[in-house]
């Protein structure tokens, strides 16, 4: 008969190489603090225990007894075909099948609880909700999260809990509906604040995303205003901290403060370049020409704006360059070239309603202005009433408001 010590490690070891906790191993028949004390061998796990303790860990009660020697169990085997299996549809995701990967994920996540290992189940859930967002099926992938999120507990699931509240804030807001996404988005930044300084990366990802819907809800108040909080950069990806700092200089623009959003933005434009996504760059540098048009620095705007349009061809990026091309037509008004500005904006109000429409509608209304500035008021108006209606299906209803203001104005104007 195996020492209890022995049978204490070797229960350890079962548990480890399954990826579970002391938590998950003791369900709902037992405590981890007992799971504790039986890995340390102070407690003899009696024959019902050791039944349903090898029955979690997916082996016979005799390998739990035959002591700790380095053998590959059936737990290992099981969790190397699930991750191998995980990696396989990842990339037939990246190859273009996302209908396939989809299927995939899905059978993952349906694998019965008691031979499925938890973070391959949150990697799946979280994939397909991603894919469901990239195909146009917003609520779905919603669905998806708000079950997980219902299925896990704050205390031993913490960090599936927070990217499953990042996630859903970011589906929300892609989808063009911000004021939800915000929702989530202050929920996950709050469960956050409540957790250790070790959730670092995870501190940036909320963050992230809490500052980008509170902007489009018209309440960047709501998300911190300094980097207190913020991680080291150290090893951590530009994309967060650019995209916080994006809608820093954003609200700062709107609040009339447009030198020190350009002063912002053009240090993060600096930082940034295409290897860290095409979307992101040709966000920033659209914007930050904007910004420089705005001040009248016309020549320097201009030269953003043409390298932006040279890489995004040469990359030969698939997706529309909207800031860039938005930059471009009020470019080309400063230039008197009406025709280009005008034929600009009827290529950006044609572009789909669908996924972050409030963006579209803040594009619109760049050009709008552009138009009113040539004097063409009757153009104006049909962009700052399409992006008002736009900012207003997108839940960003203090945008909303202010486009009405303008084509208010516009419209005594010519009255």
């Amino acid at each position: 008969m195996p020492e209890l010590a022995d049978t204490g490690r070797r229960i350890k070891e079962l548990r480890v190489s399954a990826g579970m906790t002391q938590h998950d191993l003791a369900g709902a028949e037992m405590s981890s603090s007992y799971i504790s004390l039986v890995e340390r061998g102070k407690r003899i796990p009696s024959g019902r225990a050791l039944r349903i303790l090898a029955e979690r860990l997916g082996v016979g009660v005799d390998e739990i007894s035959r002591g700790a020697e380095p053998v590959e169990t059936t737990s290992r085997v099981r969790r190397l075909d699930l991750v191998g299996r995980l990696v396989a549809a990842r990339r037939q995701w990246e190859g273009g099948d996302a209908e396939g990967a989809l299927s995939e994920f899905r059978a993952l996540a349906e694998i019965d609880p008691a031979g499925r290992q938890d973070d391959v189940f949150t990697e799946a859930q979280l994939a397909i909700a991603e894919i469901l967002g990239t195909l146009g099926r917003a609520d779905e992938g919603a669905d998806v999260l708000l079950r997980m999120l219902d299925a896990l507990a704050p205390a031993p699931y913490a960090e599936a809990r927070l990217r499953a509240l990042i996630a859903l804030a970011d589906l929300l807001e892609s989808a063009g509906r911000v004021q939800d996404g915000l929702r989530y988005a202050l929920a996950g930044f709050l469960e956050c604040a409540d957790r250790s300084p070790g959730s670092g990366f995870h501190a940036l990802l909320v963050l992230e995303v809490l500052t980008r819907c509170a902007y489009w809800s018209g309440c960047p108040d709501w998300a911190p205003g300094t980097d207190h909080g913020r991680p080291s950069a150290d090893g951590v990806l530009p994309g967060p901290r650019a995209t916080i700092d994006l809608h820093r200089a954003l609200d700062l623009r709107d609040r009339g403060e447009v030198a020190r959003a350009a002063e912002l933005l053009g240090a993060c434009a600096r930082r940034v370049t295409p290897a860290a996504g095409f979307p992101l760059w040709e966000k920033i540098s659209g914007h930050y020409a904007l910004l420089l048009l705005e001040r009248g620095e016309t020549a320097a705007a201009r030269s953003i704006v043409e390298r932006g349009l040279v890489v995004a061809s040469v990359a030969q990026e698939p997706d529309f360059p909207l800031w860039l091309s938005t930059a471009e037509a009020v470019c080309a008004q400063a230039a008197g070239d009406t025709d280009r500005l005008f034929a600009l904006g009827e290529e950006v109000a044609a572009l789909p309603d669908t996924g972050r429409s409030h963006e579209k509608a803040a594009a619109l209304g760049e050009i709008a202005a552009a138009c009113e500035r040539t004097g063409d008021r009757e153009r104006a108006a049909g962009h700052f009433r399409y992006s008002a209606e736009l900012f207003r299906r997108a839940q960003a209803y203090r945008h909303a408001e202010r486009a009405r203001e303008r084509l208010a104005d516009l419209l005594e104007k010519r009255g």
